[in-house]
């Protein structure tokens, strides 16, 4: 179904007539991404800049115009993130309706550099990247949103978690539940807990040889910084970890210069990318057959051998 809604938000000139909404070439609009929304490039001038595509049945207009509101105030403070740019009518959520839809449309600002992956080999790309995640954390903390603006907490959505794990087999609920006693236990307060990027991953990350920026996320949540600074090594091999633990060193050094942490809750990284991982699967579990089958097939297999066998020790 979200298949054929994205399909007709592509037609009826509906990127062109969302780009002239920013003041931009409509000719220049190209797609760059299609997932839980699309994403085109277009030329505002001479400024490329990303138009989002959207459904209020995926991301709502308040949930938007909250996460853009986060956006411009950690931008305005200085840290490295992208910026969110008003339409030329001064909105930051737009709507355009075709056929019987309608889509919600917004945009950023470019941001340099090009995509940090984990084949760099250059320690100041890490130790950068985890900088700027620390000045996005840091920025956070001095964040006090308006009563219109609302984000989920942490347990909003851990709870729909465990409602999935409900039905899955053994080692998923053992799992869940292993997770969910240690969070029980997990204090929280100003210095590590607070609203989050909340999709932090290294395709969200831009290194201009500088600096890394980055891409921030309509999906800021109340978190634990920690679930942020997990969040990139997700992908990675628990049983190649002596491979890639030196990058993962770089980037938490990055990170401390700007907000150091107590050297005991090293530990709490690899909780966070078991949560993550057991979410991930569930989410893609739920997904509708459709689509790459087979693509889908191996990344749920992958998932589920990371569950059975999680990273256990974070040893550094």
């Amino acid at each position: 179904m979200w298949d054929a809604t994205l399909n007709q938000a592509k037609q009826g000139k509906i990127p062109e007539m969302a780009a002239e909404l920013w003041g931009a070439d409509p000719t220049s609009v190209s797609l760059v991404h299609s997932g839980n929304h699309l994403v085109f490039r277009m030329k505002c001038h001479s400024k490329t800049r990303y138009l989002k595509i959207t459904h209020p049945l995926k991301k709502s207009r308040k949930e938007l115009a909250a996460a853009i509101d986060y956006q411009r105030y950690v931008f305005e403070t200085g840290a490295p993130v992208c910026q969110p740019v008003k339409s030329v009518r001064g909105c930051d959520v737009e709507e355009i309706s075709h056929w019987d839809n309608t889509f919600l449309v917004y945009a950023n600002d470019e941001v340099q550099g090009d995509a940090i992956h984990f084949e760099h080999r250059e320690k100041c790309v890490y130790e950068s990247w985890g900088k700027s995640l620390a000045h996005l954390h840091r920025a956070a903390k001095n964040y006090h949103p308006d009563k219109q603006h609302q984000f989920l907490y942490w347990h909003d959505l851990w709870e729909e978690v465990g409602r999935f794990a409900a039905s899955e087999n053994e080692i998923i609920q053992q799992e869940y539940a292993a997770i969910d006693e240690w969070l029980g236990h997990l204090s929280k307060d100003q210095h590590d807990f607070g609203l989050t990027h909340g999709n932090h991953c290294a395709g969200k990350a831009f290194y201009d040889g500088r600096e890394a920026n980055i891409i921030t996320s309509d999906e800021p949540v109340y978190h634990w910084y920690f679930a942020d600074m997990a969040r990139p090594f997700l992908d990675l091999c628990p049983e190649k970890f002596d491979q890639w633990k030196e990058k993962a060193v770089w980037f938490l050094d990055g990170y401390y210069t700007i907000l150091p942490f107590a050297d005991d809750k090293m530990h709490y990284l690899p909780w966070f990318v078991r949560m993550k991982n057991i979410d991930v699967y569930l989410w893609m579990k739920k997904l509708p057959e459709a689509g790459n089958h087979g693509f889908r097939n191996v990344r749920l297999a992958e998932l589920e051998a990371k569950i059975q066998k999680p990273l256990q020790t974070w040893d550094l």
